[in-house]
């Protein structure tokens, strides 16, 4: 009974360990089609730029400007814009 119990723990702890590289590997592709993409979502710019909410909203407020098509919708970010403000800042 406990070689079976071992067996399942090291059959769970490699099951565990592909999945962990496979969520590396689905991020890192996630990450790159994010880096292609021209106008992002606040939640892609926050991913990319690796920067927190806050500081995105600060930004917004020292005068980066966004494309907000519909009143309390979605925020889009042009991505060659929030390098240039960025780099100018």
């Amino acid at each position: 009974m406990r070689k079976l119990k071992e067996r399942r723990f090291v059959f769970l702890l490699n099951c565990t360990n592909r999945l962990k590289k496979r969520v590396a590997v689905l991020e890192s592709l996630a990450l790159e089609n994010i880096k292609s993409k021209e106008i992002l979502t606040v939640e892609e710019t926050l991913e990319l730029f690796k920067m927190s909410r806050s500081t995105f909203d600060r930004l917004r407020k020292k005068g980066f400007k966004v494309s907000q098509p519909n009143r309390n919708g979605k925020i889009y970010v042009n991505r060659a814009e929030l390098e240039k403000f960025l780099n100018k800042k």
